[in-house]
């Protein structure tokens, strides 16, 4: 019998042809199993360390060290896989056999054939072995890999990667990179030198970070959208900037350098890259700019006046730009555009500051009603912040002429509905026929009927008209005051303005003239509206006399020629606090009979001055009859009860001291009668002196009914607010230079002026004493 030949044609079933296939497949597959596991085993574990991205940590030459023994196993599991060439034909007869119970190896009997004798005996044997296969399956494979690891150190291979894919999966390509390529140093192949410059966005207000080779101990912050430039020399190879999975090729220079410059977006890693090496990498950590944060201090707060108190703190990781508060009105409809009020911010865009402010919002339309408060921050990026919203109702102006409510009252109706412009229009007309209900004010008289002539059209401006009514209004109720009131706040806020963006030299010292200006206008508005003059305000109630707010504006100015800034802010503030306090202490508004009344004094104290002097003259001459004398004491005597009765209508009461007048001037005409010159000049002289009385009771009285209305408000001499009053507190930090420091400081400047214009001096000493010199 001639030996078995192997030979898939030999087997008749196609089926079992496909089966043999596999079964030779299968076998081979278990042969190189082992091998096959330990390879991908060590490779997992290669590809775990590698994106855990540890061999980059070691020592450069440990790192190759670590590589040459991960390759030593290679050639034993290469050899492994030669020896599973071997399988044959019929060891995947014999597996078929085995695993389906076949007996008789009916493979063989299909590949044999008979040397001679009866081929028909033959042909049914082989039928027969042939039918036996026809049942035949495969099964799974088998493996051993229970036996030969024990210990289960493939599965603890998998599971590294697996770890290792969650949190390196983003930057694979780099790890894998610097896995394989240790960055050994080797003579003539590294660059000369690297630099790498980080400059972080002008609004972080942060400087450039030089990165060199090596420092890469911790991860390097950068803020988002940071500028990146390397410049490399030397070396062999073009080079590359590894960024955020991104290759950016280097430039070619002139001298054989090479540079690029590109913005960091986002990366765990930034790595420059020559031939096939890397040179260097730097881990980073991109810091984000975050929005701002903003609050109310506290509370807004109403003062006296109408004015409203908005304190907030705010705080940015690289500076705030802009801060305000949002009004909006309750039950407005959707889409209505808020009320925004700018709060002062130096422009030195701070990281943290804290604000305080006063406003005047009694002029807006919404005056009188309920509006949500929130205050907002923005940054440079326009990124924005708001605080916790607060519920008040936004201050208004209580106007006690009744002219000024009528007027105040159609500029509310207006606002409410154009529809109101007919009826508005009839109490305009009504109120310019007599213009004496408005002290004949001309200002006033063109404002009521250029709004008069403006409401006549249907598509009239809405705001033109009601600033014509609240400037009409005002100027019923205050006179020339309230416009140089409001010109006074100006400028001080464009004074504030000025301190915060540290304006200097001759810009601070315009500003100062015209808040010099203001002041004054100021000053002799309240003197008038109080029938009195400007050094008379102390004995009006106010708490600081004219003269020495002059003197705090020349002090001011003596801050602004030092550059004492802090102290210059301080006096502002206090100032403010002394200008709101001069109206807060006054009556609100004393009637024209009450101011006449007190002119009317002041004349009558004038021409019995006159008479006074008459009668001592008469006393010592003799030369002239009393009856002229009588009848003029007795006009001053009618003209005197008129007075008193216009006091006690104006202020509820009148002084005590013009009764006891009455009486002197009625002693006086007694004495008159009897031709007793002298006992008249002293009666005369006792009227004088009670009627000088009378008015200071006058204006005492007035101070006193202003004083009720600012009950509660813990005010210092000066009116400035006293630590836990309704006021900002100051902190003792701020210290305003004494007077002698002024001047001394003063006498420094001017010597270095002095020295910087002497040109005898060094260029490099004159220079510096100019640095000096440039801020003040």
């Amino acid at each position: 019998m001639a030996g078995p030949s192997p030979l898939l044609a030999a087997l008749p079933d196609s089926r079992v042809r496909r089966l043999l296939r596999m079964a030779r497949l299968l076998l081979t597959l278990e042969t190189v199993w082992p091998s096959l596991v330990w390879m991908a085993s060590l490779a997992a574990l290669f590809g775990a360390v590698a994106l855990f991205d540890l061999l980059p940590r070691l020592p450069p030459w440990l790192h190759l060290g670590v590589l040459v023994a991960w390759l030593v196993p290679l050639p034993w599991l290469a050899w492994r896989l030669r020896q599973a060439r071997a399988v044959s034909w019929e060891q995947a007869a014999r597996r078929l056999e085995a695993e389906n119970a076949l007996p008789h190896r009916p493979f063989q009997t299909l590949w044999d054939h008979p040397a001679g004798g009866d081929c028909a005996l033959w042909d049914g044997h082989a039928a027969r072995a042939a039918a036996r296969l026809s049942g035949l399956r495969l099964w799974w494979p088998r493996s051993d890999m229970a036996r030969r690891d024990p210990w289960g150190l493939r599965a603890g291979a998998m599971l590294a990667v697996v770890a290792a894919l969650a949190g390196g999966a983003q930057d694979w390509r780099g790890r894998l990179h610097r896995a394989m390529v240790p960055a050994v140093e080797l003579p003539g192949l590294g660059p000369d030198s690297l630099e790498v410059w980080v400059t972080p966005p002008a609004y972080t207000g942060l400087p450039p970070r030089l990165l060199r080779p090596g420092d890469a101990a911790l991860p390097v912050p950068v803020p988002t959208g940071s500028a990146v430039l390397a410049v490399l020399s030397g070396g062999f190879g073009a080079a590359a900037l590894v960024l955020d999975g991104r290759d950016i090729a280097f430039s070619r220079q002139e001298g054989g350098g090479q540079r690029v410059e590109t913005q960091i977006q986002g990366g765990e890693t930034m790595v420059v890259r020559q031939g096939w090496r890397d040179v260097a990498s730097w881990p980073l950590k991109m810091v984000a700019d975050l929005s701002p944060d903003i609050d109310f201090a506290a509370p807004p707060e109403v003062a006296e006046r109408g004015r409203l108190l908005l304190a907030v703190v705010a705080g940015d990781d690289y500076g705030l730009t802009r801060m305000w508060v949002e009004f909006r009105r309750l039950g407005a409809a959707v889409g209505e555009e808020p009320l925004r009020v700018a709060l002062p911010l130096p422009a030195s865009r701070p990281k943290q500051f804290g604000s305080s402010s006063w406003h005047d919002l009694t002029a807006h339309p919404w005056a009188g009603l309920p509006v949500l408060a929130q205050p907002v921050a923005e940054d440079s990026l326009g990124q924005r912040g708001a605080g916790e919203v607060a519920t008040l109702t936004l201050p208004e102006r209580n106007f006690l002429n009744p002219h000024a409510r009528q007027v105040i009252e159609q500029r509310r109706l207006l606002t409410e509905s154009r529809t109101h412009a007919p009826g508005a229009m009839g109490v305009l007309d009504q109120l310019a026929v007599d213009p004496s209900r408005f002290n004949d004010d001309l200002r006033t008289f063109l404002a009521l009927r250029t709004a008069r002539h403006a409401l006549s059209n249907p598509g009239f401006d809405l705001a033109e008209v009601q600033d014509l009514l609240w400037n009409a209004a005002l100027r019923i109720e205050d006179g020339d005051l309230a416009s140089a009131e409001q010109r006074l706040e100006e400028v001080r806020r464009q004074l504030e303005q000025a301190l915060d963006e540290d304006v200097s030299g001759p810009a601070l010292d315009a500003l100062l003239d015209q808040f010099h200006e203001a002041l004054q206008r100021y000053l002799a508005a309240l003197a008038e509206r109080l029938g009195t003059s400007a050094d008379q305000l102390p004995q009006a109630g106010a708490a600081i006399s004219d003269q020495e707010m002059m003197d705090m504006v020349g002090a001011m100015r003596d801050m602004a020629a030092i550059g004492a800034r802090d102290g210059l802010r301080r006096m502002l503030r206090d100032m403010a606090g002394i200008l709101d306090d001069l109206q807060t202490r006054m009556p609100q508004k004393p009637s024209s009979a009450v101011s006449d009344a007190l002119r009317g004094l002041r004349d009558l104290a004038a021409r019995q001055q006159r008479l006074l002097e008459q009668s001592h003259r008469q006393a010592q001459e003799q030369t002239a009859p009393p009856g002229s004398a009588s009848r003029q004491q007795q006009e001053l005597r009618q003209s005197l009860q008129g007075l008193r009765r216009d006091l006690m209508q104006g202020l509820g009461q009148e002084p005590m001291a013009l009764g006891d007048a009455d009486q002197a001037m009625e002693q006086a005409l007694q004495d008159l009668g009897h031709g007793d010159w002298g006992a008249a000049a002293q009666a005369q002289g006792q009227a004088l002196d009670l009627l000088s009385q009378g008015m200071r009771q006058a204006l005492e009285d007035m101070a006193a009914g202003a004083m009720m209305g600012s009950a509660g408000l813990s005010r210092d001499p000066l009116g400035r607010a006293q630590p836990g009053g309704r006021g900002v507190d100051d902190d003792g930090s701020t210290r305003v230079p004494e007077q002698a420091e002024m001047q001394r400081a003063r006498a420094i400047l001017d010597e270095l002026r002095r020295r910087a214009g002497d040109f005898s001096r060094s260029r490099d000493e004159r220079d510096y004493l100019l640095r000096l010199l440039r801020q003040f």
